[in-house]
């Protein structure tokens, strides 16, 4: 296994920053148990993988190099180094750069195909004549922007739309914190008010989510159809 080199190290240190993010395409994702779930999805690209020395023999990384990641892009690193790039107090000593995928134009995701929709869609609320986009109005906090990409995956939404306001999907708490659904789903950034007005045009149902006490629960309230889940 290859060592780490100083060139790798400052990259890693970037990506910590959303402006190196964008001008780069790549993202930093942390913990293997993401990692793993990112290699098994197949959905991004890992273009490097770092590890803690110590788990060069581990059936961790046997288990990600069978499920197609490649030998020669992973590198190793002393435990004292990976702490210090971690922004977690204890780091596990995993860490992988990722290719951002490209976000989808509106009409894209409103026109995706329904079959592919209906074949990872996994709950009965959802079908492909019941597709579903989220939409994310100032979403600032990184651990709840992550939990709520993790539980639209689960929920089989279509698309989200990321308003203006919102934290970068690609920082890595945000990336944490989806415990490895990141890129899972497609995006797009959005104003708001025109794309809304834009799916209310095309015959989808504009619902807002409130989880305030007193509230109409949604089970009761889903009209046929596709729908705009807006939250924030």
């Amino acid at each position: 296994m290859n060592t780490a080199s100083q060139k790798q190290l400052s990259l890693l240190r970037k990506l910590k920053l959303k402006k190196h993010r964008e001008q780069l395409g790549i993202f930093l994702a942390e913990g293997y148990h993401t990692i793993d779930q990112i290699v098994t999805n197949k959905k991004l690209v890992v273009d490097e993988l770092f590890i803690d020395f110590e788990h060069e023999q581990s059936e961790q990384l046997v288990s990600l190099l069978k499920s197609g990641l490649d030998a020669d892009r992973v590198y190793g690193m002393k435990k004292s180094t990976i702490k210090d790039l971690s922004d977690t107090e204890h780091t596990s000593g995993w860490s992988a750069v990722i290719q951002i995928p490209a976000s989808r134009s509106l009409d894209n995701l409103l026109a995706l195909n329904s079959s592919a929709f209906e074949q990872q869609s996994v709950d009965p609320i959802t079908s492909a004549t019941n597709p579903i986009l989220l939409a994310l109005d100032e979403i600032q906090d990184p651990g709840n922007m992550g939990t709520i990409i993790r539980t639209a995956v689960w929920f089989g939404v279509q698309g989200i739309l990321l308003g203006e306001g919102c934290v970068d999907m690609w920082n890595p708490k945000v990336v944490r914190s989806t415990v490895g659904a990141s890129g899972y789903v497609d995006h797009t950034p959005a104003k708001l008010e025109e794309a809304l007005m834009e799916c209310h045009y095309q015959g989808w149902n504009i619902m807002l989510l409130d989880g305030s006490e007193g509230a109409t629960p949604l089970s009761s309230q889903l009209p046929s159809g596709p729908k705009v889940w807006v939250l924030g």
